[in-house]
């Protein structure tokens, strides 16, 4: 015994492993953010990230993005995660036409996949970030009231002799002048 004389004592190194448990929900750092896409994209491109910030470790950090309802972004936009990290990745779904809508506004909630019974009391494991996603507005051509026209003239006509009249519409501004 330790302490007495003719006492025997031993030693040991005692490792200890913490592991995480998933007590930590998701938060984005900023409530809202702001995104702009060029209205010819096509479906399937990437519009932008969201990173929402879980400091559990693991499994328990793993997050999944989805749009809520009741915006009007979830026609036009997707998002995803990025099975590389933490980021929602948002894309469009359909094309977009700037002159019939100039942007959209939608909400996106990130959510932990891995939820442990015992932390459930500490609150919902998900947070919702507001997006405004702006259309950007790409030059297109005019286009013509008609998909052809025949026009005639007599081959002993005077220079300036009117020929015809064609008709095309600039659909990026429908009451400019086209020349």
């Amino acid at each position: 015994m330790g302490g007495h004389t003719g006492g025997l004592s031993g030693s040991t190194t005692v490792t200890v492993t913490l592991s995480d448990v998933n007590d930590n929900p998701p938060r984005f750092p900023q409530s809202s953010y702001q995104f702009s896409v060029v209205e010819t994209a096509p479906p399937g491109s990437a519009v932008g990230r969201l990173r929402a910030h879980d400091p559990d470790e693991g499994e328990n950090a793993l997050l999944a993005y989805s749009i809520l309802d009741g915006g009007d972004g979830g026609e036009a936009f997707a998002i995803h995660t990025d099975m590389l990290g933490q980021d929602g990745i948002i894309t469009l779904k359909k094309p977009l036409d700037f002159e019939s809508r100039h942007s959209y506004t939608f909400r996106v909630e990130a959510t932990n996949t891995q939820i442990d019974p015992q932390y459930i009391r500490k609150g919902p494991f998900k947070d919702v970030a507001t997006v405004r996603v702006t259309v950007e507005d790409a030059d297109e051509p005019p286009v013509f009231s008609r998909p052809e026209y025949h026009l005639a003239v007599y081959e002993n006509s005077p220079p300036g002799t009117l020929v015809g009249k064609v008709m095309a519409v600039d659909l990026d501004t429908p009451s400019s002048v086209i020349r």
